[in-house]
């Protein structure tokens, strides 16, 4: 009797540990999905066409567990590489980056979308979200990867529909890191080729602010370089009075002609002190005429009319 009731004991035992090890092992990986309405387990499942596959990948993303949906879409491009559900694949797995808040992983599977599937017809779609990555770091004032994604846009599609901000935001990332003469390039390239663009004009106030900071960057006075910035500005205001940058562009070019009248001087009072007063008087002239609202050209006027007398 005794015995009997050991060997229930055991049995008793061992059903119970069968009854909670079964669960774990059978229905551990499976969750409930309340937006899809379904159970689903990533790990038993075996799909036999591209469109299961995607269909299951899809469950996943639509519940917002990105990782999962990652997952079954890269099982997809494993089986079914040349599928046409593969791109859509490459292309929410991008997506999914996007969620996770990972721009640059986003940026390089969106490229791969292209790279891999050249022929795929979200082309647009793709380049105004990587657009709009590089939109991110250049908020973030991280300049270099900007320009990076910048550049790779216009390659992907150098005439969509945001190739013309792309291409100065392009300009202004070469700017803010000081590569002025780059950037001049960037805005001249706007200029020329997306000459419908509304950002026409705020690139032609650029290409005279960089201009301006190439004309200050060389150690010794150069007068090309000066004379090169005002016409850039000037150019500006003359064909975009209406722009928020005219008081700005006109602020840079008094400057410069307060620059170069100073430099001006500067050689006018150099030939008076060599007696070669001709050549002294033609600059003070230029200087009183042309610069006449400089404080250099206060300065140039009574050595002028004593020149004149002697």
């Amino acid at each position: 009797m005794k015995g009997n009731l050991n060997n229930m004991k055991k049995i008793t035992c061992f059903i119970i540990c069968v009854l909670i090890l079964i669960p774990s092992h059978c229905y551990g990986f499976w969750v409930w999905s309340p937006k899809t309405g379904k159970w689903l387990n990533p790990t038993y499942r075996d799909l036999n066409t591209p469109k299961e596959q995607f269909e299951w990948a899809m469950d996943f993303f639509k519940d917002e567990d990105y990782s999962k949906t990652i997952s079954q879409m890269r099982k997809l491009l494993k089986k079914f590489p040349k599928s046409s559900y593969a791109p859509e694949a490459e292309f929410y797995i991008a997506l999914c980056y996007e969620k996770r808040k990972d721009p640059y992983k986003a940026f390089l599977t969106y490229q791969k979308v292209i790279d891999n599937y050249p022929l795929n017809e979200r082309l647009d779609e793709i380049v105004e979200k990587q657009y709009l990555l590089g939109e991110k770091f250049l908020n973030r004032k991280n300049y270099s990867l900007a320009k990076k994604i910048f550049d790779q846009v216009l390659t992907n599609a150098p005439y969509s529909k945001v190739s013309d901000i792309v291409q100065y935001n392009g300009g202004l990332c070469d700017l803010r890191i000081g590569m002025y003469k780059e950037a001049r390039d960037e805005f001249e390239y706007l200029i020329e080729n997306y000459s419908f663009s509304p950002y026409v004009d705020d690139a032609a106030y650029q290409i005279g602010f960089c201009s301006f900071k190439i004309s200050l960057a060389v150690k010794d006075y150069d007068v090309s370089l000066v004379d090169k910035a005002i016409e850039d500005l000037e150019y500006f205001m003359r064909r975009f009075k209406t722009s928020v940058y005219v008081a700005q562009a006109e602020s840079l070019l008094n400057k410069l002609k307060h620059r170069k009248a100073e430099g001006m001087f500067n050689i006018a009072y150099f030939y008076e002190k060599q007696k070669k007063n001709v050549a002294a008087i033609m600059y003070y002239e230029q200087i009183v005429y042309s610069f006449n609202k400089t404080s250099w050209a206060k300065k140039a006027n009574p050595r002028l009319k004593r020149l004149r007398a002697i």
